[in-house]
């Protein structure tokens, strides 16, 4: 008992500071490289202001997002793996030992994630360091093998990176049950708790970093102002589709499959250098718009203006190749949408405190994005402290999620998981049946039959195996036939080649099809066996009803011990 404390302290402790001095390290670099790249002493009031000043600007403000970009576009092309990776990643490791997380690709991520910023791409850095700090809980994990469960030690080092990033502790604890682990078992709540605050306490202290914004924002000033919240949450809902779809959904972005891969975030790169000359705030993270925002020191027609290029750079930024997280974003979208839905009511309800409703769509919108509405709620009252707002921005946050769950599943991690035929709303059971392919538990204990077999020969086969069923294979393994015994002995001409027999219909399996789906395809099944062929139609092997009850029985165990594991 006292070692098993113990070792919960030092690992939780352990991937805290680590996660801690890898966040503020990442934060750190991307506010030098965004200060180096965009210096407020090279700013401009205008395209002429642009157009007719030093050579600087143009270096500064286009070509070297180009480079930028062209770097994060070879970093893709010449990695193992031609993607930008984030918290769909970490879901699926924390679902699945067969999707593991490697180091290597949270520093590439990572890295290729901080030019995406620096160079103003809008893309957010929570996404990023979600995947490095779970990659660091993996690695721990590594060094210390069977010390403590892969998923939770994961989910400890999402805990940390969220933690460190916001300021906020137990968001990070419940950020790294709901969203990424998705159960409650105790086993996962004293490592993850450790980590996070660990991770919240070395970096305020140490670092003495602060969190995006912090103190109250505001007070419900009447009962009646409670609609506006509700409003506020479903046109954020219906917005965060939008967003979700662009980013996901290959029909709301044209095909751009003919741009070389390595030039599409460098031109990514580009766009966002010109729109920075017209439209700067909507560049890069955005965090001094979100403030201004959130204080009420934007007008309207601006807010208008930050919500369309917003989410239409955004799009353009990620689905051309960029690297960064969907958080950031979300959060600016989210402000935007509360300050254009505050100037439209706040001729209808005099009392309505308009800082406070661009708070609760902010994280209305955000927690639609990311599939997390109690860890949301729980950001907005570690960084306020204010019960009123965290209460408004929960109302906001239920309306919003009801819509966009409707339509897009649980978070756009959700969909981009979905895209890849992983289905997370079928449980974490049948996502682990998911990803073992059918081929995994067949076997080679069935009757084989040849071509040039006669009935009477293919009886005797099967009655000397013990087998009720045989297969037809010729001499390249290629799946003929499937007969019964009890067909084979009503046959009248024993003599005759089972060859000449009428071909059957009879259920098979490709060796790729998971688990869950040869359950579903099996359940009407009645026989002895099912084959397992290749697209080829060579078969592999066979299995039976009992093969796959039977690996359905032992992830089921293994998900309940989890569950109810002190």
């Amino acid at each position: 008992m006292f070692f098993s404390i113990l070792t919960t302290l030092v690992l939780g402790s352990l991937i805290g500071v680590v996660t801690s001095i890898s966040v503020y390290g990442f934060i750190s670099l991307v506010k030098y490289l965004t200060n180096f790249f965009r210096n407020p002493e090279r700013s401009f009031n205008s395209l002429n202001d642009f157009l007719t000043n030093t050579p600087e600007f143009v270096i500064f403000i286009l070509i070297l997002p180009f480079i930028a970009g062209l770097i994060v576009g070879f970093i893709r092309k010449y990695a193992s793996d031609s993607r930008w990776h984030g918290p769909p990643d970490v879901i699926l490791a924390a679902h699945s030992e067969k999707n593991p997380l490697d180091i290597k690709s949270g520093f590439l991520t990572s890295f290729s994630s901080i030019l995406s910023i620096s160079a103003g791409g809008s893309v957010g850095q929570y996404g990023p360091l979600v995947h490095f700090g779970a990659t660091i809980g993996a690695e721990i994990n590594d060094l210390f093998r069977n010390k403590a469960s892969y998923e939770i030690l994961i989910g400890a080092g999402v805990a940390s990176a969220i933690s460190a990033g916001f300021g906020a502790p137990l968001a990070g604890l419940i950020f790294a049950r709901e969203v990424i682990l998705r159960h409650q078992s105790l086993a996962s709540f004293a490592p993850i708790l450790v980590a996070s605050v660990v991770s919240y306490l070395f970096t305020k202290n140490i670092f003495g970093m602060n969190p995006i914004f912090e103190g109250s924002v505001g007070e419900i000033n009447s009962l009646y102002d409670f609609p506006f919240f509700i409003i506020a949450g479903i046109v954020c809902g219906f917005v965060s589709i939008i967003y979700m779809n662009g980013l996901t959904h290959s029909k709301y972005f044209p095909n751009i499959s003919f741009i070389n891969p390595v030039l599409q975030p460098a031109i990514a790169g580009l766009i966002c250098g010109i729109m920075s000359i017209f439209l700067p705030e909507v560049i890069g993270l955005g965090t001094g718009a979100i403030q201004s925002m959130i204080l009420g020191n934007v007008e309207f027609i601006y807010a208008i203006y930050f919500l369309i290029f917003k989410l239409l750079l955004t799009i353009i930024c990620l689905r051309m190749g960029l690297i960064g997280g969907v958080f950031a974003p979300a959060l600016f979208l989210g402000a935007s949408v509360g300050v254009i839905l505050g100037f439209i009511f706040q001729n209808l309800s005099p009392t309505l405190d308009l800082n406070l409703l661009t708070v609760a769509s902010m994280s209305a919108f955000a927690s639609c994005v990311i599939g997390g509405p109690v860890a949301n709620m729980m950001i907005i009252l570690e960084l306020t402290s204010d019960y009123q707002a965290t209460l408004v921005a929960g109302v906001s946050i239920v309306f919003a999620s009801l819509i966009s769950y409707k339509v897009i599943g649980q978070s756009v991690f959700d969909k981009v998981l979905l895209n890849k035929n992983i289905d997370l709303k079928v449980g974490r059971e049948n996502i682990k049946l998911q990803q073992i392919p059918v081929s995994e538990i067949s076997h080679k204990d069935y009757c084989s039959l040849q071509p040039n077999f006669t009935v009477e020969q293919s009886i005797n086969t099967m009655i000397k195996s013990k087998k009720s069923e045989s297969y037809l294979v010729d001499n390249n393994e290629k799946l003929l036939n499937k007969f019964e015994l009890h067909q084979l002995l009503g046959e009248k001409n024993k003599k005759k080649k089972i060859l000449q027999l009428h071909t059957s219909k009879f259920l098979k399996l490709y060796s790729e099809t998971n688990i869950f789906e040869s359950i579903e395809k099996s359940k009407d099944f009645v026989g002895e066996s099912i084959p397992i062929v290749s697209k080829q139609n060579k078969i592999y092997g066979v299995i039976s009803e009992g093969d796959l009850f039977q690996i359905f029985l032992k992830i089921t165990k293994e998900e309940k011990e989890l569950e109810n594991k002190d």
